[in-house]
């Protein structure tokens, strides 16, 4: 019973892996949104931001950097770091390396705004439902811009969002 747990698990990240990995179509418009790496291909907000940011928040805790600083330090750095996000609509990130560093300065600045909103209050619910409201208004603005720019692209793309005859989603859209 276990070994097919652990097979149809195989079998199932096999077949999604694409999808996982890099939820940008494989063609030349995304192409300065994913790193290659072998044959896989890796988002370059989820597998530079997301990590920094995650990282960032157990060494700011393990050695008490956040210590270092009072609220409104924390909360000015955060808005500075994350406001590298406004390099997106100017299309800077077209560049590759300027996309990599954004994403970097945006997990930096999470980590400001992460331990800004843990030094509101010594409840620890308090935090976490402060934590839940302003990261959800965050990555709801931030994702929904991405995805608004995904299909404005992909609708001016010549198969016009059909993903069933997109070669960018081929593979994607076969394999599921």
């Amino acid at each position: 019973m276990q070994n097919q747990k652990k097979n149809s698990l195989k079998s199932n990240f096999r077949k999604y892996k694409r999808i996982l990995l890099s939820h940008h179509p494989e063609c030349d418009e995304y192409k300065n949104h994913t790193i290659k790496i072998g044959t896989l291909r890796f988002c370059i907000g989820c597998y530079i931001g997301y990590p920094t940011a995650i990282i960032g928040i157990v060494l700011f805790h393990v050695f008490k950097i956040y210590l270092l600083f009072n609220s409104t330090t924390l909360l000015l750095f955060g808005i500075i770091f994350f406001s590298f996000f406004i390099l997106s609509p100017l299309n800077l990130t077209k560049i590759k390396a300027v996309k990599i560093i954004q994403k970097f300065f945006i997990g930096i600045g999470s980590v400001f705004l992460f331990w800004w909103i843990w030094t509101f209050s010594s409840n620890i619910f308090v935090n976490l439902l402060n934590f839940i409201l302003i990261f959800g208004i965050l990555i709801v603005i931030l994702n929904g811009y991405h995805a608004y720019n995904f299909l404005k692209t992909c609708k001016n793309c010549e198969y016009n969002a059909n993903w069933k005859v997109c070669p960018g989603f081929h593979t994607i859209y076969n394999n599921n």
